[in-house]
């Protein structure tokens, strides 16, 4: 298998096919000031403040220690002084590393291609220097696990490029394009588990999701939709053309389709008045209830409403789509979904790959009137200012 995934890859190389490397900003919330890397596969030229002073082998161990603003840098046998600038550069595309942050004890981080390091006065700025398509491998196995068809793959593949490519100008301050958190897209490192989200992402390279004006789309997605899609606007302060509500039955009977909780009914009353529902205490206790036989954007209370997200956020909900039914003192709350709704169910677009919708298929379903394209063939003003500049 892992010949095939090289094979795959070589060619992609040969026939130009090969995305643009991307910079991604690892650790950033922990304040890294020393750490541990291991040559895993392949060797690493070393490289410190632009001079390459030697060449790291399969198996051995660079430390790196942040000392008064600059990182000193050793290996298992040679002490090679301070820096303010380190890069680990990979000889071969097959080459990866994993890197184990001691100061603070984190877990270990394995990564494909090159790691840069730069000092600061408070910790290192680690900095992944991978090649698109294997970073967008590290985000789809972490964004959606590993056990899907290879059609769903190449739709989420899809979506986080676009993502990926339409900030790519978010972290440009900070010394990288993008975090490995949620605030970009969770990226855990190196794709392992399965050799066929690499390929899917291949035979989809370059590839994104556009409108009909040739901008990049917003491309959201969630974990399952409950059977109906949330319309953009309806959770978030704009609207855009190709994030409509969707009536999806790929989501239904999925495992995340529905979930159930309970919470008092003084609690409840309680929070409806301290949200300014104040008919709650003229109204018949038995209207004060939710319910939705479609998603709706308010839950409305003779002239008083309050937004269904937000009741969402205040009571920890799976989702927004949920009725309320009295059970004594208590509210049973029974829920459809998971997430906020908006775009593509994860859950809904695993079904269609299962009933041998395309990616294509599953990407038009989702979302309203969009052009899937190559992101080499859009205008330069779609494009963020880090592309525009190469």
């Amino acid at each position: 298998m892992k010949r095939i995934r090289l094979l795959i890859w070589m060619v992609a190389l040969a026939t130009g096919m090969a995305a643009q490397p991307v910079q991604v900003g690892i650790f950033q919330d922990h304040l890294v000031s020393a750490a541990v890397v291991y040559c895993a596969e392949g060797s690493y030229q070393l490289f410190i403040d632009d001079t390459k002073v030697t060449i790291l082998e399969e198996g051995m161990n660079l430390y790196l220690t942040l000392e008064d603003g600059r990182v000193k840098v050793l290996d298992s046998y040679r002490d090679f002084g301070y820096a303010t600038h380190v890069e680990l550069r990979a000889f071969t595309t097959d080459a990866f590393f994993r890197i184990e942050p001691v100061q603070p004890a984190l877990e270990p981080g394995v990564y494909d291609d090159d790691l840069l390091i730069t000092a600061s006065d408070r910790f290192l700025t680690l900095v992944n220097e991978v090649d698109m398509d294997k970073y967008l491998a590290g985000v789809v196995e972490a964004e959606a696990g590993t056990g899907a068809r290879s059609e769903f793959y190449k739709a989420q593949s899809i979506l986080c490029r676009t993502y990926a490519i339409r900030n790519l100008d978010r972290h440009r301050s900070e010394g990288f394009s993008l975090c490995d958190q949620t605030h970009c897209q969770v990226y855990h490192g190196k794709s392992s588990d399965n050799p066929g989200i690499l390929e899917a992402i291949l035979e989809t390279t370059g590839i994104v999701v556009a409108d009909y004006n040739y901008r990049l789309i917003i491309p959201a997605y969630h974990s399952n939709s409950g059977g109906q899609t949330q319309r953009a606007s309806d959770v978030w302060a704009g609207d855009a053309d190709y994030l409509q509500s969707v009536v999806d039955p790929y989501s239904l009977h999925q495992p995340h389709a529905k979930w159930r909780d309970t919470i008092a009914f003084k609690d409840w009353k309680a929070y409806l008045l301290r949200n300014g529902m104040k008919s709650v205490t003229k109204l018949p206790e038995e209207i004060i209830y939710v319910e939705q036989m479609r998603r709706k954007k308010y839950f409305i209370l003779d002239k008083d409403s309050l937004r269904m997200t937000r009741i969402r956020e205040d009571w920890g909900f799976k989702s927004a789509f949920f009725d309320m039914f009295p059970d004594g003192d208590s509210i049973l709350v029974w829920g459809k979904g998971y997430g906020h709704g908006v775009g593509m169910s994860q859950e809904g677009a695993m079904k269609m790959a299962r009933d041998d919708y395309t990616y294509q298929d599953i990407l038009q379903f989702y979302f309203n009137n969009v052009r899937l394209m190559d992101y080499r063939d859009l205008p330069a003003s779609s494009l963020p200012k880090a592309l525009r500049d190469r």
